[in-house]
């Protein structure tokens, strides 16, 4: 059941993410042949208003597919899977039909530039509204952990502060250490610094500087972090937990959309030490390794709220991962296709279509490569029970 339960999910993300594209598509009166949440051999579909809708074999991915998509301006229609009906001067996509006029009038390649990117904007778009609702219910349900210091260990970096050591009721600010700085607003922003500048570090005795909080004053203090020999990774000493129950309707949604701008923070930030070589590729994780990891920790849920309250965080991750990784500015990525609007938009004219026709097409097909492999990986890492 849990493992279902976070094929649901997944689900979920996707269908909101292609509905954004859907939705626009339609208020633009873009000619949708099919809109599908899956993928692989369809296993239930119907059309109704000029689309198909269809639900397919494979649990992960989905489609809303735009007549014009990557063909744009060829005029062979036929290329995806549309038969031209000579006598009703109409183009039939299995089942779904259009007139020739619609298609060329409104297919996805001669639209303007500023429609084409608003299209690929709504569906990472969607997703941050989708991760934002969630991380809204969560702050409802449980609150916030704020980065108040409840515990300070003795003679630990933190209580040997300069000029100020760190006290019990701090409210920590803001982090800065050589060319990085972070504004704190949650307690989960603090590690991820400190994570992130864990090499930095470990060299040799680098100063944090540290403002804080205390009695309605703000000040500036020095830190110095250790290498915990327990731990394995630098420290400074301190202890967080306070939760804050937001007061009013406007505290709740502003700590909602901070847990989403973590989350955003987060994923670009990772993205960079990916590209930098301080990931491992086989510290990837995609569908079935989420799936794993989503279930297990569904599992490990001792109550109703628990489950709820998992799976809301999950869904505001993920959505939200989605989003940010779909807007990197690569062919075949909605973010490609942003960026190809907006030369368009300089330019003032449509770019080659074989052109991009054929870089989408190879992009397409490096990322299908890269998924099989991360499939795969996925699988091994299930079969030696690395998700556990």
């Amino acid at each position: 059941m849990n493992i279902i339960i976070a094929m649901l999910i997944l689900g979920i993300i996707v269908f909101i993410h292609e509905l954004g594209h859907f939705t626009f598509a339609k208020i633009f009166k873009v000619p949708v042949r099919e809109f599908s949440i899956g993928m692989g051999k369809r296993i239930f579909s119907f059309v109704k208003g000029k689309t198909r809708y269809s639900l397919k074999l494979l649990p992960f991915g989905g489609s809303c597919a735009m007549v014009g998509e990557d063909i744009a301006g060829t005029g062979d229609f036929t290329a995806e899977g549309g038969v031209l009906d000579k006598e009703k001067n109409e183009v039939d996509f299995d089942g779904v039909r259009y007139s020739v006029d619609e298609i060329e009038q409104n297919n996805f390649s001669v639209i303007s530039p500023i429609k084409k990117a608003v299209i690929c904007l709504s569906g990472p778009l969607f997703n941050i509204v989708l991760g934002s609702i969630c991380s809204i219910i969560i702050v409802v349900m449980i609150g916030i952990t704020k980065p108040i210091i409840n515990n300070v260990v003795v003679n630990s970096p933190a209580e040997k502060a300069e000029p100020y050591s760190l006290q019990v009721g701090d409210e920590i600010m803001e982090l800065s250490t050589y060319g990085s700085k972070q504004k704190i607003r949650l307690s989960d922003e603090i590690s991820l610094f400190m994570y992130l500048n864990n090499d930095l570090f470990e060299k040799e005795d680098i100063p944090l500087s540290v403002k804080i909080k205390r009695d309605n004053q703000i000040l500036d203090t020095l830190v110095y972090p250790k290498i915990n020999e327990t731990e394995k990774r630098v420290m400074i000493g301190i202890g967080l937990g306070e939760l804050y129950r937001p007061k009013n309707l406007f505290e709740i949604i502003k700590y909602g959309i901070y847990e989403v701008l973590f989350y955003i923070d987060s994923t670009i930030k990772s993205l960079r030490l990916l590209i930098a070589g301080k990931f491992s590729a086989n510290e990837i994780s995609g569908p079935i390794g989420t799936v794993a990891v989503m279930g297990g920790a569904i599992k490990e849920a001792t109550s109703v709220k628990a489950i709820i309250l998992m799976i809301l965080s999950f869904m505001s991750l993920i959505s939200v991962n989605l989003a940010v990784m779909n807007l990197i500015p690569i062919p075949a990525l909605d973010g490609g296709r942003i960026l190809e609007a907006g030369i368009e938009m300089i330019i003032g004219h449509r770019l080659n279509e074989k052109v991009i026709t054929f870089v989408n097409a190879i992009s397409m097909g490096l990322l299908l490569i890269l998924m099989m492999w991360i499939f795969g990986m996925d699988i091994y890492k299930v079969l030696i029970g690395a998700y556990r």
